[in-house]
């Protein structure tokens, strides 16, 4: 997966270059605009299997909530489901792994601000499982649902 990240991490490197760039209040008024049209809309991202390697399934979404409230809200959650086990939780860092058979995923959740974070997702099948995506997708959904949130699949 590093041709992935790899890229990921591309992207964001000049778009803060770009951020850096452009005066603070003109940033921030941009930030704005792009996070109000964000908000709720679920992006999906699928990296098929590789010389072996299984396939990932990624699901994000920003919210309007606090990035606390939302790692809570879904390690709750989490605990609640009696078809999955809890692998790891890391609340300083708000990172969660869950099992369910042999499929994981992954739960981070980023603070943007005090009352706006995003809740990123991923997912992987083990052999001869098909793919995450829709539990991945599902999980986010569910989270939307348990903060009374309006959460929508994006294009």
């Amino acid at each position: 997966m590093p041709g992935l990240f790899g890229r990921l991490t591309s992207m964001a490197v000049v778009g803060g270059l770009a951020l850096a760039a452009v005066p603070f209040e003109a940033a921030e008024a941009q930030w704005v605009f792009v996070a109000r049209k964000a908000l709720g809309r679920i992006h999906q991202m699928t990296e098929g299997q590789q010389g072996g390697r299984p396939g990932y399934d990624f699901a994000t979404v920003i919210l309007d909530a606090p990035a606390d409230k939302v790692f809570s809200t879904a390690l709750e959650a989490a605990r609640r489901n009696t078809a999955v086990h809890i692998l790891m939780q890391d609340p300083a860092v708000r990172r969660l792994q869950i099992a369910q058979g042999d499929r994981t995923a992954t739960l981070n959740v980023v603070a943007f601000n005090d009352d706006v974070s995003q809740l990123m997702i991923a997912g992987h099948a083990g052999p001869g499982e098909g793919p995450t995506s829709s539990l991945v997708v599902g999980a986010v959904m569910r989270v939307c649902k348990e903060m009374n949130k309006h959460c929508e699949v994006g294009n």
